[in-house]
Formats: C-alpha cells, structure tokens, sequence
C-alpha cells in the first residue's frame, strides 16, 4: 500500500504520518536537501518539511509532493527560461494549479522536444572504426599488418553521417528518464512513447552524458529550448539512476537555482547584443587572489563589467532580505571596483528598502522585485523595467576604474 500525501506547499510541513520502517529510511536515504524529515514522540511517525525543491518523490510506500508558491504558469515561464515567447504562448502551457505539476513538468518537456524535432531528426557525422567487407575512409594498416589473417574484413576508420549524435542522446534520454516515473499519466505516457519512437537507432545514454551544454550551432540551434529544458529534466530526476536498496524516483526542482538561472536569462535576451549576462564567473576579493566569489549576475558590456548583481528566491522568515545578501553585495563591489550593485528578489510582502547606501564608502545596492504572484504578463513588464534600470546603470558614470578580478570557473 502507497501513502499518498497531500501536497505540501513549498517551504511548508505536513502532517503527521506513519511509516513502516523500511520506508522511513528509504525516505530519508533519499531526500537529501531536497526534503526534512522531522521525528514525533511516536517513532513510527514524522512529518515531512518541504524546502525551495518543488515537485515529486516517490519511495516504496510512500509519494511526497511539493507545490511551489508561485503560480503554475509563472512556474513554467521560469522552467521554460529563455524558450521564445512564441513557443511559450501556444500549447506548451496548459497545466492549471489543480492539475499535476510532474504531468505537467513531462508535457512541456515532451511537446518542446516533439516541436523540436517533427521536421526530422538533425543528422552529424560521427567518427567510427568497424571491420567491413569493403573499404570504406581509411584503412587502418597497422591493424592489417598485426592481423593479415582478417584480411577479408579488414579494420576501416570512416565519418559515419547519423542521427545517433549527442543532442538526439539526449532528448532520448529525457524522454526515458520521464517514462521511469511510475505515477506517470496515461495521456502523457502516450505522448512520450509517441515521440520517443522518433528516435529509433539513437544510442541508450546516461544521464551523466549530458551535464554540460552543447555549442550551439546552425545545425542545432532549433533545438536550443528544448536541449535546455532536458538537461533540466535530467537534472531534477537524478535520484531515478541511483541505484540502491531501495529504488526512489524524484522530478524536484531547486526554485532558488531556477530562480538565479531564469532572470540572468531573461536579462540577457533584453539586453543583446549590447550586453549580457554571465553566471559562470569567479571573482577574487584579495589582492593575493587566493579567495574567490561567485556573483549570480555578471553585466558585461564588451570585455567590460559594468554591474553586479544577485537573485533571491527565498526572503528571510520575517519577510526582508538577510543582512548577509547585502554583505554579499558589497564584497562585489568591492572587489570589482563597482559603485552599484544589483539585488533582485521575489515574493515578499514586506519589501526592503528600492535602495541603501553604505557607511564610509558610498556604494550603493539597489532592491527590486520580481513578482511571482501575478500574472505572466505583470512578470514580463517586470523584467522589461529590471532591463531598463540595468541599461541606466550600465550608462552611469562609474567612480573607480575596474580591475581585472575575475577569473573563469573551471
């Protein structure tokens, strides 16, 4: 028998519930950060603490579901970050928040993916040796002179023009890694054995596989979206290739993580091709270098960094930005020889101070928010302003000159 709970709401905690045993320490085997698992004074019940991870776990006896604060669309808007709008307004987007987010997660994915590649697979060559009849590129010799006995198949070294390259890896990957979800519904297990027979001779691949993005190409680039929100889902259902005493399942999202991604990639789409954004960047804050930072925005205009910056999902229990975002900040500035730096935050009631200014050095740190709450159009004219504030900033005179202090992460 499976325990069903309610969702939870993020950040929030269940009620009491009683496991058997083998599935509280499957459950605790497998939540991770992801999930807070509190004891009672009955030690066969807890209640379950959600954190910033949304989504689903499955353990053997057991189902945990946790809904984010944000509404489903927004939801998906983040998800989606930096797919077009266009793609984004049609059919991508049908969950409502009564609907299941995992369906729902799966869906966006299987429909990008089946968008991506309804016109055919993309085709590359890829390098292969196999023993052969005829000859076919190069003939590897020295293979043929260890082993003259194979002379009727000899060993050949040729580009082979397939389907089965990394980016057809991965979708394949994605869209197996979604059927592993044993709660998955029938109407969107359909679509997804559907698209998956598209990609029939592409390669099984691990999830590993596919971590770091691809370059992206003119052969490639209407794959973008979708390869974008597969490493996603790859990510987010991790705990579904971990082999161990007991097998979990889990499509969660880190909502703090999304949230840093999802504005660095709408500010950039705004401000191309005269600026843009990195987030894959070290700063040093000593003169020995021997100590390093790592901004969430980066505005670079040129070679030149022009502001700094940090996104923040979660506000603190009492609704303001912690003391410790804007020390952050200020070790930025600091250390990039910036006057201004950025802090961009998300659904509280008690806002913080739109700007402070700093004691004996002058340096100020901008707040504005992006809500969440509100509808997807209110979210756009948001980060249409935030763009244009970070236009201004980027054209106000700065009072240091900027050293080089950043290096790139390895």
């Amino acid at each position: 028998m499976t325990i069903e709970l309610a969702p939870i709401p993020e950040h929030g905690r269940s009620g009491p519930v009683r496991l058997t045993r083998e599935t509280r320490a499957a459950l605790v085997a497998a939540a991770g950060e992801r999930l807070v698992i509190h004891a009672t004074a009955d030690p066969d019940v807890v209640t379950i603490g959600a954190t910033s991870w949304v989504g689903a776990l499955a353990v053997p006896g057991l189902v945990v579901r946790v809904m984010p604060k944000v509404s489903v669309t927004n939801f998906f808007a983040m998800l989606g970050a930096g797919v077009s709008p266009d793609a984004f307004d049609h059919e991508h987007v049908t969950w409502s928040d009564t609907d299941e987010l995992i369906d729902g997660v799966a869906y966006f994915a299987i429909r990008l993916i089946d968008s991506a590649t309804m016109r055919g697979l993309v085709h590359g060559y890829v390098p292969r040796e196999e023993r052969m009849r005829t000859i076919r590129g190069r003939l590897l010799v020295e293979e043929f002179a260890r082993r003259p006995w194979s002379a009727a198949e000899p060993q050949c070294r040729f580009d082979d023009f397939t389907a089965d390259i990394v980016e057809n890896q991965l979708f394949r990957c994605t869209l197996q890694a979604m059927l592993s979800w044993p709660q998955l519904a029938p109407h969107v297990r359909r679509e997804a054995l559907r698209v998956l027979g598209r990609f029939d001779g592409v390669s099984d691949t691990p999830a590993t596989k596919h971590a770091a993005p691809l370059p992206i190409t003119r052969l490639n680039e209407h794959y973008e979206d979708a390869m974008r929100l597969g490493r996603l889902v790859l990510q987010a259902m991790s705990l579904s290739h971990e082999a161990g005493d007991q097998q979990a399942n889990s499509l969660m999202v880190d909502m703090d993580d999304l949230f840093q991604r999802w504005i660095a990639q709408e500010l950039d789409l705004r401000l191309a091709p005269e600026m843009r954004i990195e987030r894959d960047e070290d700063v040093w804050l000593d003169e020995g270098r021997a100590l390093t930072m790592a901004p969430d925005l980066v505005v670079r205009r040129g070679s030149e960094v022009v502001l700094v910056g940090d996104a923040k999902y979660s506000m603190g229990a009492d609704g303001y930005v912690a003391s410790r975002d804007y020390l952050e900040l200020v070790a930025y500035t600091s250390a990039m020889g910036l006057p201004t730096g950025l802090l961009v935050h998300c659904n509280s009631d008690r806002a913080p101070e739109t700007e402070i200014v700093i004691r004996n050095a002058g340096t100020r740190i901008l707040c504005r928010p992006i809500r969440l709450d509100g509808s997807y159009a209110a979210v756009c004219k948001s980060l249409d302003s935030l763009a244009e504030l970070v236009r201004e900033l980027a054209d106000a005179p700065g009072e240091f000159e900027v050293p080089t202090l950043i290096r790139a992460r390895r």
